[in-house]
């Protein structure tokens, strides 16, 4: 017998951020290392798990002007922001 389907509502925050309900975490084995992708069809956002291993094209490079817009957007503090472009150009 299949699965029935879930289905929640839930509020987009400020900056468009949403919580994943606990329930579909769990059926999809999503987790705080899971990336997602976002997929717009027509009027519905499609959300899927990413397995890296297999998809490295789910991530990508970011230039520098890029970043500075990222950092600045966030408000992100001088220490922290010096601390993620430390960190980003390890990778």
């Amino acid at each position: 017998m299949a699965e029935k389907p879930l289905t929640r509502i839930v509020r987009s925050q400020a900056k468009g951020q949403i919580t994943v309900p606990m329930e579909f975490r769990e059926r999809l084995g999503i987790d705080q290392n899971t990336f997602l992708r976002l997929t717009l069809r027509g009027s519905k956002i499609e959300v899927s798990p990413v397995q890296l291993g297999r998809e490295r094209t789910a991530l990508r490079d970011f230039d520098q002007k890029e970043l500075d817009a990222f950092l600045e957007e966030d408000k992100i503090d001088a220490k922290t922001a010096a601390k993620v472009r430390r960190l980003l150009a390890k990778a």
